[in-house]
């Protein structure tokens, strides 16, 4: 009966992983399917192989929600190369949560807290309508998963599919990540909000106590990032960049302390090692990357252009058949520069207004309206007034031209860094685009640009 007794105790007094130990097997299982699996997350039955426990036994480990004794975690190190430290593992009463959920026998395991679907992301977009970009996703991820990039930049203009792109890149690679986090930054809110949101997001944080000030929130991120492998998207950092328009002593008071904070994060995520990978869009190249990216660089940048004619052919038509000769298509592609929302808002209003036939469409040679004529509105207003300038100057001109030429006739007041700062933010958002040793402007660009060019002093 004693034996009975003790046996009973001996089965109570199970362990579960703690935060640490948890976030320890997890970075040496996603090195180990680097490594040994080509990238590929293992299935139930291969850990169960790799560790010598039973697959039920695997997924108490994992979610936590039943204790387990101490064996049977040292078997899970040890089949990692690690040992199992007294601060790997925690009683019951000093766990105050589980993490997550097994995702089932064929996958590898998920935190269901942390990873979501794509139904309670709202911030997400739907990806229904994308297509291509084939070239672009290989190359996101051979700097992301084989790379291990810890910041990833995608830059070009406003429409060019830089959101579509890192949601359909979200949706090929989040079984790849321990933690998958999407933010908007089209509207901010206070940074110590935001860090806390991010913070929150983690395995088993959201019961920990934060720290008060940023620069602790701060640190307490970067922890994160260092102890789950995680991927970070923040769309839309453009937003925190210096905006160009002039604005009010109250609006300026309100904004920039925070735009700051949110640009030290940036720069702070981009410069500290960690084991997570942080991608980020946006319309205006970030300072902190325009001299960091290289070919061995922890940091890169892809600067988005618009769609091939056969993507863009194959968006356009996905709304129903567009009849047009190969050189309707080609005048269509070309004005719009491959821009996939110009192209879908204009092949609405060939279905609707020209009996769906893209010639007709041409032959009134109106392509400034509506909802292209308000996106190319606000990319204006971001511009400075040199880079204004110069857009308009480019506009007027009826061929390509050199710097040379381009300096000989830019306004004699604006100093030679000015505009080349200029020419370099106006080519970060995709607005102009160098061949060879020349400046040109997308047609549809250029046209805006003589437009504008009437209201604008020279």
């Amino acid at each position: 009966m004693q034996n009975l007794q003790q046996s009973s105790v001996k089965r109570q007094r199970g362990v579960f992983l703690s935060d640490q130990g948890l976030a320890k097997i997890l970075a040496a299982r996603r090195y180990s399917e680097q490594q040994e699996n080509q990238g590929e997350p293992y299935s139930l039955e291969e850990l169960a192989e790799q560790t010598g426990l039973a697959t039920h036994t695997l997924g108490k480990v994992f979610n936590r929600d039943v204790k387990v004794d101490k064996r049977t975690l040292q078997l899970c190190f040890s089949a990692f190369n690690l040992t199992l430290q007294t601060d790997d593992y925690q009683k019951p009463q000093s766990l105050k949560g589980k993490v997550g959920t097994y995702a089932g026998s064929k996958s590898h395991y998920y935190h269901s807290q942390t990873i979501p679907s794509y139904d309670t992301w709202g911030e997400v977009p739907d990806i229904t309508d994308f297509c291509g970009r084939t070239t672009e996703l290989a190359q996101l991820k051979q700097w992301i998963l084989w790379e291990h990039c810890r910041l990833v930049m995608v830059s070009g203009q406003s429409g060019i599919g830089k959101t579509f792109l890192a949601a359909k890149l979200v949706n090929q690679l989040h079984g790849k990540f321990d933690v998958v986090i999407w933010r908007s930054l089209s509207t901010l809110p206070p940074i110590r909000e935001f860090l806390t949101q991010l913070i929150q997001s983690f395995p088993h944080s959201a019961e920990d106590e934060l720290p008060n000030t940023v620069q602790g929130k701060f640190s307490r991120l970067m922890h994160c990032l260092r102890t789950v492998r995680c991927l970070l998207v923040l769309d839309g950092v453009e937003q925190v960049l210096p905006a160009a328009e002039a604005e009010s002593q109250a609006n300026i008071t309100r904004k920039i302390p925070d735009c700051e904070w949110y640009r030290k994060l940036l720069k702070r995520l981009g410069e500290v090692p960690h084991n997570s990978c942080v991608l980020v869009t946006t319309c205006q190249k970030l300072p902190e990357m325009k001299h960091v990216v290289g070919e061995n660089s922890p940091r890169q940048m892809l600067q988005l252009q618009g769609l091939s004619l056969e993507e863009g052919k194959a968006l356009c038509n996905r709304g129903g058949t567009l009849p047009g000769t190969p050189t309707d298509w080609e005048h269509l592609m070309n004005y719009y520069g491959g821009n996939p929302q110009f192209l879908k808002i204009a092949a609405t209003t060939i279905h609707n207004l020209f009996n769906s036939q893209i010639g007709e469409f041409l032959h009134y040679n109106v392509k400034l309206y509506g909802e292209i004529d308000q996106q190319l509105d606000q990319q204006f207003q971001a511009l400075s007034a040199p880079e204004r300038q110069l857009l308009c100057h480019l506009a007027r001109q009826p061929d390509p031209i050199t710097f040379q030429e381009l300096r000989e006739q830019s306004p004699p007041l604006m100093p030679l860094q000015t505009i080349i700062e200029a020419l370099e933010e106006l080519a970060g958002r995709g607005l102009i685009e160098k061949q060879d040793d020349y400046f040109v402007l997308p047609p549809v660009i250029r046209d805006y640009g003589s437009a504008c060019c009437k209201v604008i002093a020279p």
